[in-house]
Parts: C-alpha cells; sequence; structure tokens
C-alpha cells in the first residue's frame, strides 16, 4: 500500500496521561499491518516509551552536540561585553572577574562567541542527549532522549527533524506514514512537530480538566494552520460520554473515534505488545479493538481525501 506522498500525522495531547503514545503506537502497528511503511519518531524527549510499548530495544545511539562556551581567561579582558549582551543570562559576571556560564539556562546562541572583542570565547559543545533508530517488527522506530539534568529539550526534538528532513530530501518515497508522538502540553516542542504535519491528532478524556487542555492546545493548532481530528480516550469514564462528544459537536470540533476503557488496552500496554498487532492474542471483538479499528477506518478516509 504506497500513498502519492507520505503523510505526517502528528499524536499530541494538551496534558499528560492521556493515552497519546498508546494512541500513537497502535496506529502506527495498524498502518503498518495493513503494507503501509511506517515510520514513528517518539518526541516525547523527556519521557520516551515508544520502544517499551512495542517490546523494542534502544538501538544505534547518537549524541546530539549542544554549543557550550568555554572563556579562555588569557585572552579575557574582563570587559562582560558577553554577559550584557547574553539574553538568557547565562554568563554570570562580576566587575574585574572572568565571567563565568550557567550552561543549563545557556540558549546556545553563540552571540557571546561572535561578539567577544578579544577572541577569549571558544565555541566548545557537550551532549545533552541522544537520538536511536531501530527496527521493530517491520515498524521503524525514531526516538530522542534528553539527558538528565538538561533543559534544552527542544534542541532534540530540532535534531529528530532535521534528520527526518534528510529522508524527507533523499528518499522521499521511502515512508508511507509519519507518526509523530509529542511531549504533552503546547510548548516549543510541541509547537515544532506540530507544525511538521500534515493532521493533528489531540488526545483528551472526557473531564471537565481534559476539555481546558484539549482547547488550549487546539488553539495551538489553529495557530499554526493545520488540520486536526480529536480522539478522545477512556470515553466511558465516569458515564460523561455523551455530554462531552455533544459539547465538542457543538463547538465544531470534528472527532476521529473514541476509545472506551477495556482491561486489553491495560493489558497490551503492560506487556509491551501493541493490542492492534495482527500477532497479538488480545481479542479481535473487544471494546478496545473496534474502537481503534474505526478510528483507523477514519483515517484511511482522511488519506483518500489528501490523494484524491
Amino acid at each position: 500500500m504506497v500513498t502519492k506522498k507520505p503523510k505526517i500525522i502528528c499524536i499530541t495531547g494538551g496534558k499528560g496521561g492521556t493515552g497519546k503514545t498508546l494512541c500513537a503506537v497502535n496506529i502506527a502497528v495498524m498502518f503498518k499491518d495493513e503494507g503501509y511503511r511506517v515510520l514513528l519518531i517518539d518526541g516525547d524527549v523527556e519521557n520516551p516509551n515508544t520502544y517499551l510499548l512495542l517490546n523494542g530495544k534502544l538501538e544505534n545511539k547518537k549524541g546530539v552536540p549542544f554549543f557550550k562556551p568555554e572563556i579562555i581567561e588569557e585572552k579575557c579582558s574582563k570587559c562582560g561585553i558577553c554577559a550584557k549582551n547574553c539574553l538568557s543570562n547565562a554568563l554570570l559576571y562580576v566587575n574585574d572577574a572572568f565571567p563565568i556560564p550557567i550552561l543549563n539556562i545557556c540558549s546556545g546562541c553563540q552571540l557571546c562567541y561572535k561578539i567577544c572583542p578579544e577572541n577569549a570565547i571558544r565555541a566548545d559543545s557537550r551532549t545533552i542527549g541522544w537520538t536511536y533508530f531501530t527496527e521493530v517488527n517491520e515498524l521503524s522506530l525514531f526516538l530522542g532522549e534528553l539527558k538528565p539534568s538538561e533543559a534544552r529539550s527542544a534542541a532534540i526534538v530540532e535534531e529528530l527533524l532535521e534528520k527526518l528532513e534528510v529522508i524527507l530530501r533523499s528518499e522521499p518515497r521511502k515512508y508511507d506514514i509519519i507518526i509523530l508522538d509529542t511531549a504533552p502540553g503546547a510548548h516549543c516542542d510541541v509547537e515544532l512537530l506540530i507544525d511538521f504535519a500534515d493532521l493533528v491528532i489531540p488526545i483528551t478524556e472526557p473531564t471537565k480538566f481534559g476539555k481546558l487542555d484539549l482547547i488550549r492546545i487546539i488553539e495551538l493548532i489553529k495557530l499554526l494552520g493545520k488540520e486536526f481530528r480529536v480522539i478522545v480516550n477512556r470515553s466511558s469514564l465516569l458515564g460523561f460520554k455523551n455530554q462531552f462528544l455533544e459539547e465538542l459537536e457543538e463547538e465544531q470540533i470534528e472527532i476521529l473515534g473514541d476509545i472506551p476503557l477495556d482491561t486489553e488496552i491495560v493489558e497490551s500496554y503492560c506487556q509491551g505488545t501493541p493490542l492492534m498487532d495482527n500477532g497479538s492474542v488480545f481479542n479481535k471483538e473487544g471494546d478496545g479493538y473496534i474502537a481503534f479499528t474505526k478510528i483507523y477506518r477514519n483515517l484511511k478516509k482522511w488519506i483518500e481525501i489528501q490523494d484524491s
């Protein structure tokens, strides 16, 4: 099964714990099992766990370098120009003393290195995280991981997207479907991935907090001018499903599908075996399985419209 060009689908959510990665993995598996060539990119770099849900292993580890200013004291005149012009205040400067880099808040802009009148700053680098590439049951997985104690998660996401751009330029027909799994929230990491997508799928829950977070992420999606469809996970939670779905429809929020509470979904999650994998032993007539099947059919309809 081949589409005219790779379709990039971004799975996101306004808050954590909504089942975002669960949906990303099962959607990727459904496409893979029907013969699509699928790349799944885990952009939740502070908590990457797609490989666990696929029962895979992290392979082909590569470090992600990040700019680190190194003060050359023999050249430094202690003028303080670097610190005074650092927008992130990542250089501690006291009169008549050498500037001290505060690496955790350094943005990596390299301005200090470029404007130093004495050329007293060396452009060094440090590893702030890693990328991995692996194959799991004919599914390609590309994953980013932020190093503990580091704060520049967006740099890891940028590295993932740069590698994806290289693939799209050099091998534009290598994949039919590309699934992007974002971190929770509406910050810059998430914005980078949403902006790369053809279709965005926010995952929410049928609660008032769930709706508030959904509205927030939809505002970002609309700001970026992206098409979106919503999945309501745990839709049978608290008996709020019908009212919740009606509220979304009243606000003209298109729903891709809803997934009820299902013990087999929990079991598949714990076992690292996707519920929708053709090789799984889970009930093909269970509520969760049927719900994911409907979601997949709706996604196929969207692809057909895009390719027509």
